[in-house]
């Protein structure tokens, strides 16, 4: 291993000079997890952010200050390891890109897009960027995970090669991956989320949910608000603590299960192979497979609809406020 270390080292000591002259920090490369392109800015919050790539996953977590750091790492598709095996190589790999980034105004801009469509020596670049909490971010990348975590903004996410994770974000987001699963944690205001090839589970979360996959379960526990979930090739389970301004859960491939507060008044609309549930000061019509009328004087829109399972609702006892 000798000689390939010392073959290396010239090459090594002049990327260094030559990238350091753009002020661009560069890490020791024995870690093979080290970034290769680390720069920082100061903004004034709220700010934003857009960050676009096409081979890599995107991290975004939000921090307290405001200062950011965005963190570019490279790696050889098929690679097992960051930066491939030949240095020269990663860096005439490099020069099909285009990569940016760069602060204009109060938004911070982090890009690598390749220039041509041939995939020889096609590369990963994937970033990942702490941010001030007050972050609003538009995250899109044709290849590999977005992962969000503590913000608060306006947020446009869009992959189409692999799964969304939100964990504590606040404020409104539109979030779509044609190619993973959707996973949701401790989310506070309005959220759009699609997926056509996962599944969703969503924790602790409250506010004006849609979720839609046409290619997965649905899982919810703890979710409070307006709720929307679809799907076309799976079941659905649904614990809701409070509800909003209407319940939706439909799906064609599977069974519907479902807790919502007892005592709530509520408009039932069920449907499906076979629909159970308790029906208390109820007004309307019962069937074996459908149950459509008031409850407890009604109020609350509650639809539940399979054509490919059982429709199951039960209750819970809403916590008593101090």
């Amino acid at each position: 291993m000798k000689p390939y270390r010392n073959y290396l080292l010239p090459a090594f000591l002049c990327c260094i000079i030559g990238l350091t002259a753009f002020n661009i920090h560069i890490p020791d490369k024995t870690n093979d997890q080290d970034p290769y392109i680390i720069k920082n800015y100061t903004v004034k919050t709220p700010a934003k952010l857009n960050v676009r790539t096409s081979g890599g996953s995107i991290t975004v977590s939000g921090h307290s200050g405001n200062e950011v750091e965005v963190r570019m790492y490279v790696k050889q598709n098929g690679a097992s390891s960051w930066f491939g095996s030949d240095e020269d190589d990663i860096e005439e790999a490099l020069e099909n890109y285009d990569i940016s980034i760069r602060k204009e105004g109060n938004t911070i801009y982090a890009e690598a897009e390749k220039r041509s469509r041939s995939w020889n020596n096609s590369l990963s670049i994937s970033f990942e960027v702490d941010v001030p909490y007050a972050m609003s971010a538009n995250l899109n990348t044709s290849g590999g995970s977005i992962n969000m975590n503590r913000l608060e903004g306006e947020h446009q996410v869009k992959t189409s090669g692999g799964s969304l994770s939100f964990d504590r974000i606040t404020g409104f987001t539109e979030a779509s991956t044609s190619g993973g699963s959707i996973n949701i944690d401790k989310y506070e205001g309005v959220l759009n989320g699609r997926t056509s090839g996962g599944s969703i589970r969503a924790y602790n979360s409250r506010g004006d949910l849609k979720l839609h996959t046409s290619g997965g379960s649905i899982f919810l526990e703890d979710v409070s608000g307006g709720i929307d979930a679809h799907t076309s090739g799976g079941s659905i389970k649904a614990y809701v603590n409070d509800l909003g301004d209407y319940l939706t859960l439909k799906t064609s491939g599977g069974s519907i299960n479902a807790v919502i507060p007892e005592g709530a008044g509520v408009d039932l609309d069920l449907s499906g192979n076979r629909v159970n549930t308790k029906l208390n000061n109820f007004t309307g019509e019962a069937e074996k497979n459908s149950i459509e009328g008031r409850m407890n004087g009604g109020g609350v829109p509650v639809t539940m609809k399979t054509s490919g399972g059982s429709v199951n609702l039960d209750y819970h006892r809403a916590e008593a406020s101090n």
